[in-house]
């Protein structure tokens, strides 16, 4: 059965693999992520560097698995807000598309100072049909499960 050591690998993997394809997405395969993609990111670079502090010094393995949890709870918010504005079901300005400019030297202007957004509807990428941003929703939702059994499981 899993143990806490397994649930806490498999999250730290699971982190690793998600940052390396979402930048692999965006610099190998030019996906500008929008800004709820980039905030999705931070909740995984903060498990990977607790998960890799913990590799070194485990004898805070408790209180790394509590962050652990409370980061897949934050990773869990942002990645459900993040899906329902891709779908519409809310309004986020925080990701309003914008029109590219027409002359060369604005759009190299606009590059350069990174002021071009892109929409969160449409800078979701699918896979089967599903936004990335419902994969990272139900993997979060997933792990939580797994680490709230695996707390009912060491209670009783």
């Amino acid at each position: 059965m899993l143990n806490s050591k397994l649930i806490f690998n498999l999250i730290l993997i699971f982190s690793i693999f998600s940052i390396s394809f979402a930048l692999f997405l965006e610099f190998v395969l030019d996906y500008m992520p929008c800004r709820l993609c980039v905030y999705q990111r931070i909740p995984y670079y903060l498990i990977i560097l607790t998960g890799l502090i913990n590799i070194f010094n485990k004898k805070y393995f408790s209180y790394v698995y509590l962050i652990f949890a409370l980061l897949i709870i934050v990773e869990l918010l942002i990645s459900g807000f993040h899906s329902l504005t891709t779908f519409g079901i809310i309004n986020y300005t925080g990701c309003e598309s914008t029109s590219l400019p027409s002359d060369i030297t604005q759009l190299k202007n606009a590059l350069l100072n990174d002021s071009l957004v892109v929409d969160c509807s449409n800078a979701n990428l699918k896979y089967l049909g599903i936004p990335l941003s419902l994969y990272n929703f139900l993997f979060s939702t997933f792990f939580l499960l797994l680490i709230v059994l695996d707390a009912y499981k060491k209670k009783n």
